[in-house]
């Protein structure tokens, strides 16, 4: 539909060139850093994440997939690169009238003292979006806390990225959250300075998840994807429903995530729900996605950004 940047033969030529992701046995034989990279490091960047128009992408508009990174999330992370992960950029270029601007996220777990609890790849429209991903340190972290730091991502989404999608025709981005534990509680002053570093500006101040999920809903339509991993239980799924409502998806099988969001953004096209899911060819994966889907609504509507009272303004640049 939208003038894709990114064409299959790309993403073929991408993988036969780098062999190595398609022979790969664990992660760490695709994601290699051993830390950290420096440039996906949010107490390193001095200007926000942008999305933004261009002659090759006129009406641009961001999308955000950050996943749990943590050790429980482990097993699940060869195959979404090796094939959940190219399948999701090449069907969502597919699925959608616009030009998607997509960056990737890893979370850790601040409160439990991860060194990279936060990493933010730039937004991309092209193979550089695959490169990043790959940079992306596997830090297999976490704490016997039972949340990851899943808020840390609407918080970034709020306060560090520009899109011209937003600004310029009051378009909101998309932000997707997968993991398989329950949702963050709360935010304290001292994980922002720890991820953004000692000028947050926060004080004494804590956020709630309610809080940051109302920041980054301003400008991003935000959805958790639940991965059934090693803590998954009842109280991850009531916990992000009583947070979320409509916007969680209770995945059984991971690998059917890219028809899962690919389904989510054409109802944003104008399908109704039953409509998008009767896209899907495979009866596996439309079974999965139709389960997923259980509690949102038919139809949704792409308005354009409400304009309600801003969300507080915490500064961190």
């Amino acid at each position: 539909m939208g003038g894709s940047a990114i064409r299959s033969d790309d993403m073929r030529s991408y993988y036969e060139s780098r062999s190595y992701i398609r022979t790969a046995k664990s992660a760490s034989q695709v994601f290699t850093c051993k830390g950290m990279h420096p440039d996906f490091d949010p107490s390193n960047m001095k200007l926000p994440r942008e999305a933004c128009d261009s002659a090759e992408s006129p009406h641009s508009r961001g999308i955000i997939f950050a996943e749990d990174v943590t050790g429980s999330m482990d097993r699940y992370l060869l195959s979404l690169i090796q094939t959940e992960f190219p399948r999701l950029i090449e069907q969502t270029y597919e699925s959608v009238s616009y030009n998607p601007h997509i960056m990737f996220m890893g979370v850790g777990d601040v409160t439990a003292g991860d060194r990279a609890p936060l990493q933010v790849t730039q937004f991309e429209t092209d193979l550089r979006m695959l490169e990043q991903l790959q940079k992306i340190y596997l830090e297999r972290g976490g704490g016997s806390n039972p949340y990851e730091s899943y808020i840390l991502p609407w918080y970034f989404a709020a306060k560090h990225t520009r899109m011209d999608c937003f600004e310029k025709r009051g378009e909101k981005g998309f932000i997707f959250t997968f993991g398989d534990e329950e949702p963050t509680p709360r935010l304290y002053s001292s994980e922002v300075d720890t991820v953004f570093g000692a000028n947050s500006n926060l004080g004494t101040r804590m956020l709630t998840g309610r809080d940051c999920l109302e920041m980054a809903s301003e400008k991003f339509y935000c959805y958790h994807i639940i991965l059934h991993g090693q803590g998954y239980d009842r109280y991850v799924v009531s916990g992000w429903r009583e947070l979320m409502g409509s916007h969680v998806c209770d995945l059984s099988d991971h690998r059917c995530l890219p028809e899962l969001v690919t389904t989510i953004l054409k109802m944003y096209e104008g399908l109704s729900k039953t409509e998008a899911i009767n896209k899907i060819h495979d009866y596996h994966a439309r079974t999965v996605v139709e389960d997923a889907l259980k509690w949102h609504e038919e139809t949704v509507v792409d308005a354009k950004a409400e304009s309600n009272q801003p969300a507080p303004n915490i500064d961190v640049f």
